[in-house]
């Protein structure tokens, strides 16, 4: 083991809500080893659409409950597109209010990769159209003192008060310049 290699898995979460399987993660014992699990909203329903699985979103909270219980590392991430990102402001004050105790918070803007370019007519929104949405979600987990990220999104189109937030996680060979 790599004592000093920070060690992020990205899975749906659902799983940790068996106890043998979140004490089977504890027992690693990594002390850099931290989950990267998906709430895609504070509606159940609205969740368990986006990853088509009914009963998802309740299987998730108890997961990240049971890591966290287990004292393990966990990010919520909510990756923004447009089906997520009409509610981030209560995605975001829900997981304020109920999961302050993570370890981290990553709003994501959508890459078009996999699925994401399948169902490219159900799931663009120009990040403009949200981005007063996001200013109020990242102030409203900020306030409550949850350590949060922006990725994928361009600084240009970030309200100035959150570009702080901002983390450079755009490839070198994706950014592209306008010449002048």
């Amino acid at each position: 083991m790599l004592p000093d290699t920070a060690v992020h898995v990205l899975t749906n979460g659902r799983a940790f809500a068996s106890p043998e399987i979140a004490d089977a993660w504890a027992t690693v014992g990594h002390p850099e080893l931290s989950a990267g699990i998906p709430i895609y909203a504070a509606v159940d329903h609205i969740h368990d659409y986006v990853v088509q699985a009914r009963g998802a979103f309740d299987q998730t909270v108890l997961g990240v409950l049971q890591l966290k219980d287990r004292s393990q590392r966990v990010e919520i991430r909510v990756v923004l597109h447009a089906i997520t990102a009409p509610r981030l402001r209560e995605t975001c004050s829900w997981n304020a209010r109920n999961l302050p105790f993570v370890d981290h918070v990553a709003l994501m803007g959508m890459e078009h990769t996999g699925f994401a370019i399948a169902n490219e007519d159900t799931l663009w929104i120009d990040p403009v159209d949200y981005q007063e949405k996001l200013k109020a979600g990242v102030h409203i987990l900020a306030a409550a003192g949850v350590s949060v990220s922006i990725y994928n999104l361009p600084l240009c189109v970030l309200d100035p008060s959150v570009r702080p937030f901002a983390v450079q996680s755009i490839s070198d060979w994706k950014n592209a310049y306008i010449h002048e």
